[in-house]
């Protein structure tokens, strides 16, 4: 009988073990069939992609700008003019003689960094500002165009190109900074307010003389024709240009005493905020000459202080520029 309960628990026992044995075996297949985690990115998972950019050429070749350009440092003063009229503000700009911006913009440049003169611009003060973009002159920039490519994509516009065509230098300004199409439509609008402005003109000024002058600190000018300014007066404003003035596309300098031959019905007289033409200018509106001119005596001289130059300057200015003539020209 013992020899019967003996083997009765044994077989219980074995059969206990086996029971125990496949639960256990189940439970490490069920746990086994859950996936591992592992610590080694998925292979399948292509990399961020790099940033497009876009081939701009220029003078010395050409610049991979990005499709979004905010940081920008422009190495020539009507630079800044055409950055800002595409809706950006410079993160750097160079100043006058004096240290200061160009008064006629300067309150559009504030929160602009200064990089000190165009002719020598403070390299240190431009890694600083972290540009995008660098704009400068083949005059005053090539020979540290290795250096300046080197802190950032550096676009060179040439002196020719400033001094026959500050559209296409917009264009060109606008195309680096991906913004073609409003340079475009400003330009449009520009175009049609002039035209607008012509057809008041036409029946007011027909047959008056205009002149555009300016005193420096060495001589007297007149501005020519076919100048920046000159072909948005007389081009697209219709204003009469004296017969006796040969066409110019920059500054016509002349004797003071040659003033009265001209004898002009409007005079305006350009330049007058810049410090070293002041005292020369104050001295010329003192002389007996200029006060027997017709436009001084009948109250038909106008003084701009805005910048004449054979390179212009851009919308900001010539806005500014159109906006005086029609003030002065429609006046009652």
């Amino acid at each position: 009988m013992k020899r019967y309960w003996g083997l009765i628990v044994l077989v219980t026992t074995v059969i206990l073990l086996a029971i125990l044995g496949t639960a256990c075996s189940s439970k490490e297949e069920k746990s086994g069939a859950l996936p591992e985690v592992s610590s080694t990115p998925n292979a399948s998972v292509s990399p961020s992609k790099e940033p497009v950019k876009r081939t701009i050429t220029h003078t010395l070749g050409s610049i991979a700008v990005a499709e979004k350009v905010e940081r920008v440092v422009t190495l020539e003063r009507s630079f800044a003019d055409h950055i800002v009229s595409l809706g950006i503000v410079p993160v750097g700009a160079v100043v006058r003689d004096g240290g200061d911006f160009e008064p006629y913009i300067a309150n559009q440049l504030k929160g602009s960094a200064s990089v000190g003169q165009g002719t020598a611009p403070n390299m240190e003060k431009l890694l600083g500002l972290k540009p995008e973009l660098i704009i400068g002159t083949d005059k005053e920039h090539s020979k540290a165009y290795d250096t300046l490519k080197q802190i950032a994509p550096t676009l060179i516009i040439t002196s020719d190109e400033m001094e026959k065509d500050w559209r296409g230098v917009f264009l060109k300004i606008a195309d680096a900074v991906n913004k073609q199409e409003l340079a475009k439509q400003q330009l449009k609008t520009f175009d049609e307010n002039l035209l607008a402005l012509k057809d008041q003109l036409a029946p007011i000024m027909k047959g008056k003389t205009v002149v555009f002058f300016k005193v420096t600190d060495k001589d007297t000018r007149i501005l020519g024709n076919l100048s920046p300014l000159g072909k948005i007066a007389y081009e697209q404003l219709g204003l009469k240009y004296p017969e006796s003035l040969k066409d110019e596309s920059n500054e016509t300098k002349i004797a003071a005493e040659i003033l009265p031959e001209i004898n002009p019905d409007y005079i305006f007289v350009m330049d007058t905020n810049v410090p070293e033409y002041v005292d020369h200018l104050n001295e010329m509106l003192k002389t007996p000459l200029w006060k027997s001119l017709n436009a001084v005596k009948d109250g038909k001289v106008v003084m701009v202080p805005l910048r004449a130059t054979k390179t212009g300057f851009g919308l900001v200015m010539h806005n500014q520029f159109v906006d005086t003539l029609k003030r002065e020209l429609l006046k009652k």
